[in-house]
């Protein structure tokens, strides 16, 4: 136990110190949280992960289920956009679990401008990412799971598209202090996304100056970008219930503490909680706590008033702090319920960009 948290202090401290890279990666849909139950606890989830949508936040997870298992989330994201995701777990009893996973980004058709039609007098064009994985995840021992997931990643907009192949990977430890679990993951780890399509191609004078050569088709070169590759170590711990410090049969809650280092994004903390009543009802919350950093040029009137205080500090840095809220229902209890699911509903607070609701849907079979 204390080598597993001595290790575990050092991967975050090395984590610590990778340089910040704003702004530098593709696939960015891939940052945006899948699941009401795990953005309910605003993302603090990775400890605590057990169903299908482990094969986002941490591959181990799937280790935990039993039964075969679907998970849906969709929802609207800012500016109109629709996410979509889709995961599938089926369990191969001491093989461990099989899972696949799909995430489908839609951003809709957009006006098409260029630079001799500056009022989009060319129509529309349309623009979508997705991302499908394989992933594993088993039992080492009674109290350590491992995990994997490979995936393929695709970008497209009008007639151009990038690929790239990555890979997730993480682990959960089972303790026997108080159901304290301690999980951590790393993913996006892969190759490289470079741009292609007929939409690079444009015509060239090769030698202008001789004033007779037709034009001849050449293409823009496009550099590579990286994906955003992240890392993940979190602890969750439950003060009551069953297996709490206050026992109780009745009632479970479970407190998460998750660190979150982006390659391209400060690292910030997350804190959540979930409480469950009868193994029916859920309520939940999470607070992300944001190291952030203000332009000088955002005046009052369009700062939103949460963050003045940062805005108003001296060079303009200060910690921005993130609400989500959630609650679920689950009919795996209730006996006149012939169907296993559970519903899952969450609200995050974006902050400038607004607020974003989550509806997901959980069925065992």
């Amino acid at each position: 136990m204390k080598k597993l948290i001595l290790i575990s202090a050092l991967l975050v401290g090395m984590a610590s110190a990778q340089f910040d890279n704003v702004g530098t990666s593709a696939a960015n849909f891939l940052k945006i949280g899948v699941g009401s139950r795990a953005e309910g606890m605003g993302g603090a989830f990775t400890a605590q992960v057990s169903d299908a949508t482990a094969l986002y936040w941490n591959p181990a997870g799937l280790a935990h289920i039993k039964q075969p298992q679907v998970v849906f989330n969709y929802f609207d994201w800012v500016a109109d956009m629709q996410y979509n995701y889709l995961g599938l777990a089926i369990p191969a009893g001491r093989r461990g679990t099989f899972g696949m996973s799909l995430i489908y980004f839609d951003m809709g058709d957009m006006i098409k401008t260029t630079e001799l039609s500056p009022y989009g007098d060319e129509g529309t064009f349309n623009a979508s990412d997705f991302a499908v994985g394989l992933g594993y995840g088993i039992n080492v021992s009674d109290r350590f799971v491992v995990g994997v997931q490979a995936k393929l990643i695709r970008e497209t907009i009008s007639f151009s598209s990038a690929s790239a192949f990555a890979v997730d990977a993480g682990s959960q430890y089972l303790t026997n202090f108080y159901g304290l679990r301690i999980g951590m993951s790393v993913s996006n780890f892969g190759t490289k996304m470079r741009l292609y399509g007929t939409d690079n191609k444009v015509d060239v004078d090769a030698y202008e100056d001789l004033d007779a050569n037709p034009d001849v088709v050449a293409h823009l070169n496009t550099d590579d970008w990286s994906l955003p590759m992240a890392f993940r170590f979190g602890m969750s711990i439950t003060p009551i219930g069953k297996e709490g410090i206050i026992k109780q049969d009745f009632a479970e809650v479970t407190v998460n503490w998750e660190y979150f280092d982006p390659r391209d994004y400060n690292p910030y903390y997350i804190l959540g909680f979930e409480a469950k009543v009868m193994d029916v009802f859920y309520l939940r919350s999470g607070l992300q706590f944001k190291f952030m950093q203000f332009s000088d040029d955002l005046s009052d009137e369009t700062a939103d008033q949460k963050y003045q205080d940062a805005i108003d500090s001296e060079d303009g840095f200060g910690y921005a702090q993130n609400m989500s809220y959630g609650f679920g229902i689950d009919t795996d209890k209730i006996s006149f319920v012939p169907v296993k699911l559970r519903i899952d509903y969450s609200f995050s607070d974006l902050g400038l960009l607004g607020p974003v609701n989550r509806l997901t849907f959980t069925i065992n079979f």
